[in-house]
């Protein structure tokens, strides 16, 4: 009996063993078929097979790496002040600030950053007739707002990562020239001693980008690389300026080369300038020296040089007699600056009639329009234009060793109404005689504007009318903007 029941719990737990070794086998087959049928199913009935509950992760196991997002780049905004403007005005860079047409320059400014990378912008302005001014940073004032003292050029950089990161470039518009080329990174950018700033933009890039466009020409200061003489380039040759003003005839207000309409609202204010002068002798041309088009009014009459013709006369000792005229630099100053006769006197008993007679070959000008053989003589606004005409072109186009240095002698000259009527930069030189039978009051030279330099010779008995004349240039100015404008 205890043998019998030996045997079975023998029989018995074997059992358990095989049982227990069979099981995962078991297991496996089933959920073989139970994967082969889920499949089937699915392509039978061609629906999704819910998937099964992800299990909670594992704390001890660290998490994939992810790609940090790409920082966004850094945004500047500008803050404007300017002549004729009350209060700031912003952009967000790359937009303009500022203006890119008309004489009203830019006084002050302010720059800031934002950005997920640290840094700074920094930046400073040059002040006409003060200088660069100290670095500023992060929205703080760079100027004056005075319109005595307007931005004539500026830098910008960035610092910190901001800098390690990213470039700044920087243009600015210059009065009476456009845009300069693109500056970088502190570079001076402007018309420094030249001409005001009204407006600019900014453009901040990757490091190592290209830059947003033409780095020529960003700073002038003097000198044949100066703003002036890069903007003079490109229109007609001088003697298709020479042909075309001879078209500036007959009397009363004409326009010519052009079919501009003097019923616009810039020609209503010219002639409203003209009819406040109805009491003068008055004449004046204007030519555009790019296009040869321009206006005029009573362009035939001739009236007392007085001492206009102080400044093609000094222009031609230049041209024609450079080498003994640098040590006469002083006395020609003098002549143009505050209109020395006897300055004048002292050029023309040591160089004698010829420079001019030459000049007024250059310029197509006949002996019968003028007489070159006189200190003072008598002359229409259009050849006195004409004489411009040949002064500009030697001035910025056929120049020699001279050329920049004495140019420099016309900007701001004594009593010039042209250049007190206009911010835009000039170089002109006056007449004026009181009296004594002849009782003028000149002004001619070229008026350095948006690419479009033009010649203005006037000519009146309106001496002492400042004012009026003033006004007279200004409507004049206006209608030349609008023919440019109109095309």
């Amino acid at each position: 009996m205890v043998k019998r029941v030996s045997k079975c719990i023998i029989l018995a737990a074997l059992m358990v063993v095989l049982t227990a070794a069979l099981c995962p086998v078991a297991a496996f087959a089933a959920e073989e078929v139970s994967s082969t049928t889920a499949a089937a199913a699915v392509s039978v009935a061609d629906e999704p097979v819910a998937p099964e509950p992800s299990e909670p992760a594992d704390p001890s196991t660290p998490a994939a790496p992810t790609t940090p997002a790409a920082p966004a780049a850094p945004v500047i905004t500008c803050k404007t002040t300017q002549v004729g403007q009350s209060g700031w005005k912003a952009v967000k860079a790359p937009a303009k600030a500022g203006r890119t047409t008309g004489s009203n320059a830019v006084t002050a400014l302010r720059l800031s950053v934002k950005s997920s990378v640290s840094g700074s912008v920094v930046y400073r302005v040059y002040l006409a007739g003060k200088g660069w001014t100290d670095l500023v940073r992060d929205g703080a004032t760079a100027g004056l707002k005075k319109s005595s003292a307007p931005v004539q050029a500026l830098r910008i950089k960035l610092t910190g990562k901001l800098a390690q990161q990213y470039a700044i470039y920087y243009r600015a518009n210059v009065v009476g020239y456009g845009w300069t080329g693109w500056g970088k990174n502190g570079e001076s950018v402007g018309a420094r001693k030249l001409a005001s700033v009204r407006g600019y933009q900014v453009k901040v890039v990757k490091k190592g980008s290209a830059a947003p466009g033409s780095r020529d020409n960003r700073y002038f200061s003097a000198g044949q690389s100066s703003a002036e003489y890069f903007y003079a380039q490109g229109g007609k040759t001088r003697p298709q300026l020479i042909k075309a003003i001879a078209k500036a005839k007959g009397s009363g207000l004409k326009v010519f080369g052009t079919s501009y309409s003097l019923n616009s609202s810039a020609g209503k204010k010219l002639q409203k300038a003209i009819k406040a002068l109805s009491r003068y002798k008055l004449s004046f041309v204007m030519m555009d020296l790019t296009t040869g088009a321009g206006i005029s009014y009573n362009p035939g009459k001739v009236q007392y040089s007085a001492s206009t013709i102080k400044g093609p006369y000094v222009a031609a000792v230049n041209k024609y007699r450079p080498s003994s005229a640098a040590s006469a630099y002083g006395t020609m100053s003098s002549t143009i600056k505050v209109s020395s006769n006897e300055g004048y006197a002292s050029l023309r008993s040591r160089f004698g009639h010829s420079p001019m007679l030459k000049m007024m070959a250059y310029c197509g000008i006949s002996s019968a329009e003028m007489n070159g053989n006189r200190n003072y003589t008598y002359l229409s606004s259009r050849t006195l234009a004409k004489l411009w005409i040949g002064t500009y072109w030697y001035y910025y186009r056929e120049t020699n060793s001279r050329s920049a240095k004495v140019r420099g002698l016309h900007a701001h000259p004594l009593n010039s109404f042209i250049d007190r009527a206009l911010t835009t930069p000039t170089r002109t030189k006056p007449g004026w005689f009181p009296g004594g039978g002849y009782n003028v009051q000149n002004d001619a030279g070229v008026v350095l504007v948006d690419g479009h330099p033009y010649v203005l010779s006037v000519m009146s008995s309106a001496c002492g009318q400042y004012g009026k004349l003033a006004a007279l240039v200004q409507a004049i100015d206006g209608v030349h903007a609008d023919m440019v404008k109109k095309g």
